[in-house]
C-alpha cells in the first residue's frame, strides 16, 4: 500500500518544496547559500538563492518574500545568513497553493553576561 509520502518521495521536486514538510513546523540550521541562475517557465533566467538546511538534502529556492524575511532579520548579506536557525512551515500563497515559508529566529546571545562593572 503506498501514501502520499511515497509519491512525493519518488516524484517530487529537486528542490525542497512544501510537501518535504509532511505538514510539519521544521527548526533547521541554514548550512549554505548560493546564487544561481535558475530557469523560469517562460524560458528566461533569473537569479536566486539557494539555501542549504544542515541535515536535508534538497536546497530551498528563496522567494521575495522569504528572501526578504532573511535579509530583515540578518542582513542582506546572505553570507551572514550561515549558521542562522530558521523555522520551515507550509502556508497557503496568494496563487492558492502552498508554499514554505521561513521564519528566522533571533540568534542567541553566545556573549559572557557575567562582566565586572566597578562604580
Amino acid at each position: 500500500m503506498s501514501n502520499v509520502s511515497d509519491f512525493d518521495d519518488l516524484y517530487g521536486s529537486k528542490y525542497f518544496s512544501a510537501p518535504d514538510l509532511h505538514g510539519e513546523t521544521w527548526l533547521r540550521r541554514i548550512g549554505k547559500v548560493a546564487l544561481v541562475e535558475l530557469k523560469e517557465k517562460d524560458g528566461s533566467t533569473k537569479r536566486k538563492y539557494l539555501v542549504y538546511f544542515d541535515g536535508v538534502e534538497k536546497a530551498l529556492v528563496l522567494n521575495k518574500t522569504n528572501a526578504q524575511k532573511l535579509a530583515a532579520a540578518y542582513g542582506k548579506d546572505h553570507s551572514k545568513w550561515i549558521g542562522m536557525e530558521v523555522e520551515l512551515y507550509a502556508e497557503m500563497t496568494t496563487l492558492g497553493k502552498e508554499g514554505v515559508r521561513v521564519r528566522p529566529l533571533k540568534p542567541t546571545s553566545t556573549s559572557d553576561l557575567n562582566d565586572t562593572i566597578n562604580f
